[in-house]
């Protein structure tokens, strides 16, 4: 018998407490929404690092056990807001954060870099000669940031040699036909290692030219020290 009232009143919501004169005695705050609320504060340092992605992790976790288990107990545990307030700083914060550091990486022009795209590389149609800002980077020892594909190889992994080309196409049917201007020589300098990828990457690096390059050869070549 007492075991049913304890069931029954579990379940009374709080309005009907109001209204019945039921009174509910000291509740205490649930430990894991205090956790959710605390571990939501560091969330903004994932701005700083994508290691302290364990922050808002925990938080949305501690959140939803925390708000279930006072749910389920709401004479034993109060501490929902602290709850909600935890889940809501971790989900929004910690997505935002982890968006930016998204584009941060994969779209943004790292510092110290000049973004070059593959056509701006090609000669001048009327005349046969290299851009000449091309030529101004290469003189300047200046890095440049340009994005395609690695042309695919036997290795997969710890790469430190292998051909960049603009387009998949490029990758697919290549061909004697192309143009060395679509294709640059990379050299992975220092310890920079990379794995072969299908999708597009990022490289950047010191450009060098071979304005007198002959069949076979690619007028191009850099020497990365970033991929991405």
């Amino acid at each position: 018998m007492s075991q049913e009232f304890d069931q029954t009143l579990s379940t009374v919501s709080k309005e009907e407490i109001g209204s019945t004169g039921i009174t509910v005695g000291y509740r205490a705050i649930s430990l894991l929404a205090i956790l959710a609320f605390f571990f939501s504060l560091f969330t903004p340092l994932m701005f700083l690092s994508h290691w302290f992605v364990i922050c808002p992790l925990f938080g949305a976790v501690c959140g939803l056990l925390g708000l279930y288990k006072i749910l389920s107990c709401p004479f034993d545990y109060t501490g929902r807001y602290f709850a909600l307030a935890g889940i809501a700083f971790s989900l929004v914060i910690g997505l935002g954060a982890a968006g930016w550091g998204i584009w941060n990486y994969y779209f943004s022009i790292p510092y110290g870099y000049t973004a070059v795209d593959f056509l701006e590389l090609r000669p001048d149609p009327s005349t046969n000669k290299l851009p000449a800002h091309i030529l101004e980077i290469a003189k300047d020892n200046r890095k440049i940031y340009v994005r395609g594909f690695m042309y695919p190889g036997r290795q997969l992994a710890g790469i430190q040699n292998f051909m960049l080309v603009r387009t998949v196409a490029h990758c697919k049917f290549c061909s004697p036909e192309q143009n060395p201007f679509d294709m640059n020589s990379i050299h992975c300098a220092g310890d920079l290692r990379v794995p072969f990828r299908t999708r597009a990457v990022h490289i950047g690096g010191e450009l060098y030219i071979n304005p007198e390059f002959r069949y076979g050869e690619l007028p191009y070549h850099i020497e990365a020290d970033l991929f991405r």
